[in-house]
């Protein structure tokens, strides 16, 4: 295999050139001498061939773009993060029950010896205010409040484990009985393409009446920066970048769909506990906006459908209307 010179490349240039001026001479010539060429058609086929040099030697040796600056995700610092959203979930076709939520937190990242070995800490609280009609006996609030640990430890360049345990009170604050209650995940990561394709498996403990255990079952796929699409069980998204400005800040427009609800402690009107469990099926369409270090706000327009109420102990279920739900929320 013979070895292309820079002569080579050189004399190939100049002959380019030449040609191009010809070109240039013929077709000018010949859309002046015709009288249906303007102006605009001349100078157009003219700038088209009498391009700059630079343009030429840019086609024949391209520059690779550059790469694009991330976002951080991660502040260099104790708090991490300060959130505060709310929603509001209406019924669309009854009355039988509405709700709506404010929840707040703070994430703290406590590092283990480095920056990239950190434990998150995040405390959290949520109260929900119950709008149901007269003959469902359930309680007008209802509270989830505890402390989450996140935990993320690379095994090898492809292959990562990612755990999240929160310990909780989930009730209506009226009794202790099944009140305390802890949400698990354990996952395994493995990058097939790095930066593109990822799989994960593993198990989401609950801790609902309703559902307590499920699988945790996920691909994630990154065809190009503007597109990611997340599969996984039990909730999935679809996200596209709108807008970039630099690693200062990104907005991102998704579609997500996955499992509602939460099971809660609550003393009934007779005085007797019980567990209630609320449960629904939801397709979200929302903007996210993110800034450098992890912070942004975002709002959501969804509907929920297959709306379940069940009571564990008296084996009470009742089916509820759909719901249209509202969210947004902020963090720093």
């Amino acid at each position: 295999m013979g070895v292309y010179t820079c002569k080579q490349a050189h004399s190939h240039f100049e002959v380019l050139r030449f040609v191009r001026s010809l070109c240039a001479i013929t077709v000018w010539s010949i859309l002046s001498a015709a009288s249906w060429a303007d102006d605009v058609s001349t100078t157009a086929f003219s700038s088209a061939l009498w391009k700059d040099d630079s343009e030429i030697v840019s086609q024949i040796d391209p520059v690779r773009p550059e790469a694009e600056e991330p976002i951080r995700r991660f502040k260099k610092q104790a708090i991490q993060k300060v959130t505060a959203s709310g929603g509001w979930l209406a019924s669309v076709s009854g009355d039988d029950l509405s709700s709506a939520h404010f929840e707040t937190s703070i994430g703290l990242g406590v590092p283990l010896g480095s920056f990239d070995n950190i434990l998150g800490v995040t405390p959290k609280f949520r109260v929900d205010w119950i709008d149901a009609s007269t003959g469902l006996d359930v309680p007008t609030q209802l509270y989830d409040t505890g402390v989450q640990f996140f935990w993320r430890k690379p095994i090898s360049d492809r292959w990562s484990f990612m755990t999240i345990v929160s310990p909780g009170v989930r009730s209506d604050f009226t009794t202790s009985d099944e009140a305390f209650r802890i949400f698990g995940l354990g996952l395994f990561n493995w990058q097939c393409r790095p930066k593109t394709l990822s799989l994960s498996f593993g198990a989401v403990y609950l801790d609902r009446a309703d559902v307590p255990l499920l699988p945790a079952l996920g691909l994630t796929w990154t065809p190009r920066p503007t597109t990611r699409l997340d599969l996984r069980f039990p909730e999935s998204r679809i996200s596209h970048r709108l807008r970039k400005n630099g690693a200062d800040n990104e907005t991102w427009a998704y579609l997500s769909g996955g499992l509602g609800g939460n099971t809660w402690a609550v003393t009934l009107q007779s005085g007797q506990t019980d567990e209630l469990s609320l449960r629904d099926l939801r397709l979200i369409a929302g903007v996210e906006h993110i800034v450098d270090g992890g912070g942004g706000w975002f709002a959501e327009l969804g509907y929920a459908f297959d709306r379940r109420l069940e009571y564990e102990r008296t084996s009470t279920e009742v089916s509820l209307s759909d719901g249209l739900i509202l969210q947004a929320g902020w963090a720093y």
